[in-house]
């Protein structure tokens, strides 16, 4: 009795693991089975499978949405991060330029055409390594301790006040430099010519730097005439 028992509970199993098999898998298989008894469609293989395959879409659409939204986050949290102040770090010692205004170069131009940006030329200096390598150079240019060669040769400057110092500086994500300075009335103010050759005696000696596209300066009325 046993034994009629299991094998009908066997051959009960088998038939409910084929018909599954049939659904899911192999509809091929269920039509040709099916049209063996009469019937080209087997009980339930399309509606069945249909309400399988809609329901995976549907999971795989609310994991897109979610993946979506996740990446918006990302993004948002990336542009809203400030922009790191140390970016220049060297771990040996660098030559860097510094742009001074050449006296004796901008006089061989037309009159109308001197007090000229493009008579900012290099004097060439090696610094140390450094955590800020362009801190270090603009603070050297400040300083304008040039030697007696470099001034004999024309280079000239309105650099050193000793109330003017360098502050930080921040690279935005899209290449602008933004350089902070104190603030000296009298001296990062004036006469048009004047600012324009100190301003840029700074903007050319950091655009040097790899990454910088383009420098502002912090606050904005820093050398405006």
């Amino acid at each position: 009795m046993k034994k009629i028992f299991r094998t009908t509970v066997f051959w009960i199993v088998l038939v409910f693991l084929f018909r599954a098999y049939v659904r899911v898998f192999d509809h091929n298989l269920g039509l040709s089975i099916g049209s063996r008894f009469g019937t080209s469609t087997p009980v339930c293989v399309t509606s069945w499978a249909s309400v399988q395959l809609s329901g995976f879409n549907d999971q795989l659409t609310a994991i897109q949405t979610q993946l979506n939204d996740l990446t918006q986050k990302l993004s948002a949290v990336s542009l809203s991060t400030p922009a790191s102040t140390t970016s220049f770090v060297t771990t040996t010692s660098t030559q860097v330029a510094l742009y001074y205004f050449n006296q004796k170069e901008d006089s061989k131009l037309p009159p109308a055409q001197q007090i000229n940006v493009d008579s900012l030329q290099p004097v060439y200096r090696t610094l140390a390594a450094s955590d800020d390598i362009l801190r270090d150079t603009l603070n050297t240019l400040i300083q304008w301790n040039l030697t007696a060669n470099e001034k004999s040769a024309g280079y000239i400057t309105d650099f050193p006040n000793k109330d003017f110092h360098f502050i930080s500086s921040t690279l935005q994500p899209d290449g602008t430099l933004v350089l902070s300075f104190s603030e000296v009335p009298g001296f990062t103010d004036g006469g048009s010519a004047r600012m324009l050759i100190m301003a840029n005696s700074i903007i050319k000696t950091a655009m040097q730097f790899s990454g910088v596209k383009k420098v502002e300066f912090s606050p904005s009325t820093l050398f405006q005439p």
